[in-house]
């Protein structure tokens, strides 16, 4: 039954979202795939933050790597949008596993400000890279990816559709990936690396699968925000940025759940275009929600919502035994 839900719900989720799409007018449909975009984000840091308790403050520059490379591959070299996507995400996954190499011979707070230290380096070589990047003025006429030709839908549309399809198939390859030996290795990890190490479990190849994994759909998720921008900067991979962000979504939505993030991203992505009107009061919210969580319900939105389902259940199993 579990593994039966583990896919019937997020399949089923999917296509409502997908016909939802054909009826909402085109702000709130690209305000939703930049909510599907980060929600694929934090799906994949949940996987490394959450379930081997490691914090990457890298994945902001991972980010860029994905998003870069596919803009090159498509405007440079017109390769279709599709492959460059995929082509980007295998890069950067390679990418991740270099710095997963050097970043797992430290650990704890050593661990997130090795990492720190890359994400501010791959930032920087953004800025300086400038024949491949750019530089500080952006890379221009990144092509949207084309609508097929038997999809009669507009282009924002598809774009969403795409975004859709690519949290999916995150969520169900994380899903896959923490019920199989491997994610039992990083929780094992997670919770004391010292005792795993004792029962013989071996711990480097979970972790820096669980690293290359989390970096390939980051840099997934990079291509596609390019290519529905059809502009990129610097700007948008900076540590103190996307990077501390990425740590928020989990945070608030719930970390080491994969779906409480998904609600995490929604959540933080719908609050600053609500409140659009009022900056400022945008930025105080998005603080005070953080503190809200942290100092309440540090489990996330993914606690409150398990606590809701266990009295409900609670309440109906008490009315059948009355009767």
């Amino acid at each position: 039954m579990r593994p039966l839900l583990d896919y019937f719900v997020p399949i089923s989720l999917f296509v409502i979202a997908c016909a939802s799409s054909l009826w909402i007018n085109d702000y709130f449909l690209y305000v939703v795939t930049i909510g599907a975009i980060f929600a694929v984000l934090a799906v994949s840091f949940d996987l490394l933050l959450g379930y081997t308790g490691y914090l990457s403050l890298a994945h902001g520059a991972l980010y860029g790597v994905g998003a870069y490379c596919c803009g090159i591959l498509t405007a440079w070299h017109g390769m279709p949008f599709l492959p460059a996507m995929l082509f980007a995400g295998l890069f950067t996954g390679l990418v991740g596993a270099l710095i997963a190499l050097v970043a797992f011979r430290t650990k704890g707070l050593y661990f997130a400000v090795l990492t720190l230290g890359i994400g501010l380096i791959g930032h920087q070589l953004f800025l300086i890279a400038a024949p491949l990047t750019g530089g500080i003025g952006g890379f221009i006429g990144i092509p949207s990816p084309n609508v097929p030709a038997w999809l009669p839908v507009r282009q924002v549309v598809y774009n969403a559709l795409l975004a859709f399809a690519l949290l999916l198939v995150t969520y169900l390859v994380m899903r896959a990936f923490v019920r199989s030996r491997f994610g039992a290795a990083c929780l094992a990890v997670r919770e004391d690396i010292t005792l795993a190490q004792a029962l013989g479990i071996r711990v480097g190849w979970p972790r820096f699968a669980a690293f290359a994994l989390s970096a390939t759909f980051t840099g997934m998720a990079g291509a596609l925000f390019a290519a529905l921008s059809n502009f990129i900067a610097p700007e948008s991979f900076t540590v103190l940025g996307t990077g501390f962000e990425l740590v928020a979504l989990v945070v608030v939505g719930g970390l080491g759940t994969l779906w409480g993030p998904i609600l995490g991203a929604i959540l933080l992505t719908a609050l600053p275009e609500a409140l659009r009107v009022a900056a400022t009061l945008s930025l105080l919210a998005y603080g005070a929600l953080l503190l809200f969580f942290i100092i309440f319900y540090p489990r996330g939105i993914a606690s409150i919502l398990r606590r809701l389902w266990s009295r409900l259940g609670a309440a109906l199993t008490g009315k059948l035994g009355g009767v």
